[in-house]
This record gives C-alpha cells, sequence and structure tokens, in this order.
C-alpha cells in the first residue's frame, strides 16, 4: 500500500497491498493480520452454533453405554454434524455474499480475481475444501491445514493456497 493509501502506478514484483483484477480493475487487499482475526471470528461462531445445536439435537454427547466416556459412534456422528456446519457456514456465505459473518465484522470480503464479483459457488466450495481435504491427512493433516492460511503471509497478493487454487482474492470491503 502505498503511503497515500493509493494504489501504486508499478509494484515490481512487491507487495503493495494492492493487487489488479484480471479485469484491470485495482483493489486493496485484506491485511494478513485482519484475515485471521475474521478466521478466529468465524471459528468461535461456529463452535458456538455447533454445540447449541449438539445440546439441542443430541442432547449434548452422551457417554457411552459402560459409563467410560463418550461412544465412538458419537463422536463420528458429532464430526460429521461439525462438518457439515463449517462446510454450510463458510461456503454459503462466500458464495452468495462474499463475506462470512467474520469478515463482515472485519470488513474484509473474498472475490473473484477474474472480476472482482462474488465469487460463487465453484470458487467457494474449492477455497474451503483445499484446507479441509488437507487436514484428512493423517498425523500432519493440522499441520499443511495450518500452513494452507498461513501461505498467505508470504505470497505477493495475500494469497493462501486455497485462494490460489480457487482464483479469489481476499479484499478490504
Amino acid at each position: 500500500m502505498s503511503d497515500y493509501n493509493e494504489p501504486p502506478t508499478s509494484d515490481e514484483g512487491r507487495r503493495t497491498g494492492w493487487a489488479e483484477l484480471a479485469t484491470g480493475e485495482t483493489v486493496e487487499l485484506a491485511r494478513p493480520g485482519t484475515r485471521f482475526g475474521a478466521r478466529i471470528l468465524d471459528g468461535i461462531i461456529v463452535v458456538i452454533f455447533y454445540f447449541i445445536l449438539a445440546a439441542v439435537a443430541f442432547g449434548g454427547l452422551a457417554p457411552s453405554g459402560d459409563g467410560s466416556g463418550v461412544s465412538s459412534g458419537g463422536i463420528a456422528v458429532m464430526s460429521l454434524v461439525g462438518l457439515a456446519i463449517g462446510l454450510a457456514y463458510e461456503v454459503v456465505q462466500i458464495a452468495v455474499w462474499g463475506q462470512t459473518l467474520g469478515k463482515r465484522m472485519t470488513g474484509i470480503k473474498v472475490v473473484s480475481a477474474a472480476h472482482g464479483g462474488v465469487p460463487g459457488w465453484g470458487k467457494a466450495v474449492g477455497r474451503w475444501l483445499i484446507p479441509g481435504l488437507v487436514s484428512l491427512i493423517p498425523i500432519v493433516g493440522w499441520l499443511l491445514a495450518i500452513l494452507c492460511y498461513v501461505s498467505l503471509t508470504w505470497d505477493r497478493v495475500y494469497q493462501g493456497w486455497h485462494d490460489k487454487a480457487a482464483g479469489t482474492l481476499v479484499v478490504r470491503a
């Protein structure tokens, strides 16, 4: 970003806080710290919704019949419910509005790098699937999912692996 809050005339491969869309329009990028804040807020919202749904629909995580703790079937069901909540929360909002609640609160949005508009369903699903799929890799999956998000910190236009794969940018709203 330039000193005067205007797009630079030439970035010469440096990070500037601005990006040019395929249409030629210049957009101001969301900073990594702001994106992290939005992700934290979204995580809190999803966890709250998850626990409310678990309490209402399943009476919480009921102990197994032998009293030794949570049943493996209960864990599997709640894992699938968590996956569905995450998918519905993230994908629907990004596809339709380009913003989750956390992104709205922090003043950022996801746009298509091609035209600057709402990403749509394909890009929203793709963006969600990249960290989701790598997180399924045994032992190192969680680390790869974190790297997916952290990778935006060393990219010129702050694109994480999930943004690159989907062809999206996160910009100031």
